[in-house]
Parts: C-alpha cells; structure tokens; sequence
C-alpha cells in the first residue's frame, strides 16, 4: 500500500494523509496536483441510493 501525503482542505484528506481507496470518475481537472480532490467545504462526497451486492 501507498502513502500519499496531503494537506488539502479534501474530502479524502484525514491527518495529513490521503484515503482514496479507488480510482473514481475524475472530478477536477482544473486543480493542479489532485485530479481527486473534492472541497470539504463544498460537500465532497454525496451518498447515493444504489446497493451494491
């Protein structure tokens, strides 16, 4: 397993450290550095309806 360090104000980020634990649709192809990040502050990651088995 990988440690990537981060301190961006992400949804991913917990003390210092990024949790991505899979590669996702791209959401932000214009932030240089993280083509995952996801602002804390703007909600980041939305639940959704669907189960999976």
């Amino acid at each position: 397993m990988t440690m990537i360090q981060c301190v961006s104000p992400c949804v991913y980020e917990k003390e210092g450290e990024c949790t991505l634990t899979h590669v996702t649709s791209v959401s932000n192809t214009q932030e240089q550095g993280c083509a995952y990040f996801k602002n804390k502050k703007e909600g980041g990651i939305k639940k959704s309806n669907i189960s999976y088995y």
